[in-house]
């Protein structure tokens, strides 16, 4: 891995001397790591690389290589990187994709199988919008972040045709923290979650031109407000635009609860989801990557996928010819592909969630939201949609949108860890995602 040829390199690159001269803990720890060093390595996977270690050193104890007092002195010790490794490692392109990509093997293979290495991945990863989504991140939290009060965020994009996660960041700097805010950050989407309403009601048939009281409404004991930018009677062109919350919960109340809830989880939604009004308002906790996904499957006029980084995973121990990778074996593939284990690809691939005018139809409903409505700062002028979503206090800024003959979709969140009211509305997530997607989309 990563360039490196053999045990002297690996031993002078991960700690600055000659195998010769390693500690028994050091050379138990490069041994561990061997299958895979590239994704065993102590510097971004320190916890797994100190179980291999360990696992080589009970080896060398249980063959007699080794006594029990040499055993424990190297477990009991802490391997120490050269600083220059750091560097190096922690400057990897792209570090929140690929602990996502980790953690799909994971979750594909099993932990242990994972685990043990020699596969060859073949990500979806385009290196290039990767790098506009990470300086893009970056320069709206160094910029309107310090006036804004928001200090992390993350970008997911996907190719909404299949699935596959082409850019990902999960945070400000990976250096400062390996959480992943794309992935594993659970937070309320706001009025980004309304969609599932009005899809759910324009799949019962109702038009979206029906109209809507204004008035404020009591539901299951609660009070909620009229219509703060609207009144009379609003379709649901209007109630969409400009996200009047209370004609998304006469729409909901209408379709039912749980109907919102199993369209929801029918595009892709995993996170827990109570069948409360609140819900329709972006109560209940997702996160970036599921969001994404779900709109995905709207843009692409109702076929669903799951969201992948892995396109292919190949065994690389397991080859006719050591010397040509396409000799080795096919163990996944999330497209059907004949040489592989799964010839049929994925069971989550290309499912027709909705009929293609009902998407049609909600897609037209959010280009509204970018023309005339609450997310005109996500305006690029090529009939892209989308909604926007603000919690409580600013506590989450979201936008999740897409440009339709793009095939791209695209999740914006911005907030901070510790739920610190932000000084901004989700008119600053969507003024981020019009300026990504104008590097990332040529001009018409």
């Amino acid at each position: 891995g990563l360039d490196l040829y053999g045990f002297e390199d690996a031993s002078r690159f991960y700690f600055g001397k000659s195998a010769q001269d390693l500690t028994l803990s050091e050379a138990a720890t490069l041994v561990g790591i061997l299958p895979a060093p590239n994704t065993f390595n102590p510097v971004e996977n320190y916890q797994i690389a100190i179980e291999k270690r360990d696992g080589v050193i009970y080896r060398m104890l249980s063959l007699g290589m080794i006594d029990q007092q040499q055993a424990d002195r190297a477990r009991r010790s802490r391997v120490e990187i050269n600083p220059k490794a750091i560097e190096i490692l922690q400057s990897t392109i792209a570090p929140y994709y690929y602990s996502y990509v980790f953690s799909e093997l994971e979750e594909l293979l099993g932990k242990e199988l994972a685990r043990e290495g020699n596969f060859v991945v073949q990500t979806a990863l385009n290196p290039e919008i990767q790098t506009k989504a990470e300086t893009s991140l970056k320069d709206a939290i160094n910029n309107a972040g310090s006036y804004a009060n928001f200090s992390q965020g993350a970008i997911v994009t996907i190719d909404s045709r299949n699935g596959e996660v082409i850019a990902l960041t999960g945070g400000a700097d990976y250096q400062q923290s390996q959480f992943n805010r794309a992935t594993q950050a659970q937070r309320q989407p706001g009025s980004t979650f309304k969609v599932f309403a009005y899809v759910a009601a324009l799949e019962r048939g109702i038009p979206p031109t029906k109209l809507y009281s204004c008035s404020s409404m009591r539901w299951m004991g609660q009070t909620y407000g009229g219509c703060q930018r609207s009144g009379g009677n609003t379709n649901m062109y209007t109630g969409v635009a400009l996200s009047e919350n209370v004609v998304a919960l006469r729409v909901a109340q209408q379709v039912g609860l749980g109907n919102v809830v199993r369209m929801a989880q029918r595009l892709g939604i995993k996170s827990k989801l109570d069948a409360v009004p609140g819900l329709i308002l972006g109560q209940s906790e997702v996160n970036v990557l599921e969001m994404t996904s779900a709109y995905g499957a709207i843009a692409n006029r109702g076929v669903g996928n799951r969201p992948h980084t892995i396109r292919k995973i190949i065994d690389s121990s397991d080859c006719s010819d050591r010397n040509n990778i396409y000799t080795c074996r096919c163990i996944y593939s999330y497209n059907s592909d004949p040489k592989c284990e799964n010839p049929q690809g994925d069971i989550q691939a290309n499912r027709q969630i909705l009929r293609p005018q009902i998407a049609d139809t909600m897609t037209q409903m959010l280009q509204g939201v970018v023309q005339y409505g609450t997310g005109r700062g996500a305006y690029v002028g090529l009939d892209e949609a989308g909604k926007t979503g603000t919690t409580n206090r600013g506590v989450d800024l979201w936008f999740v949108g897409y440009i339709p003959n793009k095939s791209m979709v695209t999740g914006i969140w911005l907030g901070n860890d510790d739920n610190s009211p932000t000084y901004s509305s989700s008119g600053q997530a969507a003024q981020l995602w019009g300026n990504y997607m104008k590097k990332v989309v040529p001009s018409p």
